[in-house]
C-alpha cells in the first residue's frame, strides 16, 4: 500500500470484529485492483484483477456483519499491526479472500481482496 493512495471511508453499518467495532476503514484501491509486486515494492504491472470502486470495498467489508465465520489469524508482518485476519467474502457468488489489519492505533485497514 502506498500512503498517498490510501483513503478512509466511513461504513454505513458498523462491523463487529474480534475485540473491535469498526466504523471506518482505510484502503489503497489501486493495491486492491492490481496487487503488489514484492520485487519492485510497487503495484504489480499487470491488468487490473477487478474494477471495484471505493463504495464496493465498503459494501464487501460490511458483509462481515452477516457472514458466519471464524477469521483466520495470521502473524502480523510489522510491529504497528495488532492483528491480521483473513476473511472470506462473496461477490456475485465468487468467493474472495479479504486480508484485514487491525492496527495498534485502532484503525482498520483492508490490505487486499482477491
Amino acid at each position: 500500500m502506498k500512503k498517498e493512495n490510501t483513503v478512509n471511508k466511513k461504513l454505513k453499518n458498523p462491523v463487529n470484529l474480534p475485540g473491535r467495532i469498526v466504523t471506518d476503514i482505510w484502503f489503497d484501491l489501486k493495491h486492491i485492483q492490481h496487487g503488489w509486486d514484492t520485487v519492485t515494492k510497487g503495484y504489480a504491472a499487470v491488468p487490473a484483477r477487478n474494477n471495484y470502486t471505493e463504495d464496493d470495498i465498503v459494501t464487501l467489508f460490511e458483509q462481515l456483519n452477516v457472514l458466519s465465520q471464524t477469521p483466520q489469524e495470521q502473524p502480523p508482518t510489522r510491529r504497528d499491526i495488532d492483528k491480521r485476519y483473513v476473511f472470506y467474502i462473496y461477490d456475485e457468488g465468487k468467493k474472495l479472500k479479504m486480508v484485514v489489519d487491525l492496527m495498534n492505533n485502532n484503525s482498520t485497514i483492508v490490505v487486499t481482496i482477491h
